[in-house]
């Protein structure tokens, strides 16, 4: 291979990533946010309070990397967070406890990519707390009963701060 035949090549690969760079930047300069390209867009987690009776619900969720702390969900509110799953991550996961009163509680994974998939996902993950337990809110489909109340409270060496009922 001659110097010419080099020379040329190396021009290619240039004018190649220069083409490559100016399209990128096009689409970097064009979006408001990042979350705006689809490869990379915001998950939304909301945990609706649907409990009769006026009952505060007493939720408290977090990941691996982030804790929302204890929050207290009024009548017909909602609790709602967004994120990107990791971008190189095989899988996200966002934990939930849910308690009612010191006498009811359910933990659950609020999102995973399995349970995400396993339903009409559009990046928005809906869970609604009512009083016979937890369901999953599916637009087409309404809400599917999820997991009924487990007895009693977490113990009070497990990871839940249980600030309302002490």
């Amino acid at each position: 291979m001659g110097r010419g035949s080099s020379n040329k090549m190396i021009s290619n690969v240039t004018i190649l990533l220069s083409i490559i760079i100016i399209i990128v930047s096009n689409l970097l300069l064009s979006a408001t946010t990042v979350a705006s390209f689809s490869f990379w867009p915001y998950h939304y987690v909301h945990v609706t309070n649907e409990l009769t009776g006026g009952k505060v619900l007493l939720v408290h969720c977090k990941s691996g990397t982030r804790d929302l702390g204890v929050q207290n969900i009024t009548p017909a509110k909602e609790l709602t967070w967004r994120f990107r799953p990791g971008f190189l991550v095989v899988s996200t996961l966002y934990w939930c406890y849910v308690a009612p009163d010191d006498s009811h509680h359910i933990h659950f994974d609020a999102w995973t990519n399995d349970v995400a998939g396993k339903y009409e996902y559009d990046y928005n993950m809906s869970w609604v707390v009512k009083d016979d337990g937890l369901y999953v809110r599916i637009p087409t489909r309404g809400d599917l009963c999820w997991q009924k109340w487990d007895q009693g409270r977490m113990e009070r060496d497990s990871e839940i701060l249980l600030t309302r009922f002490n």
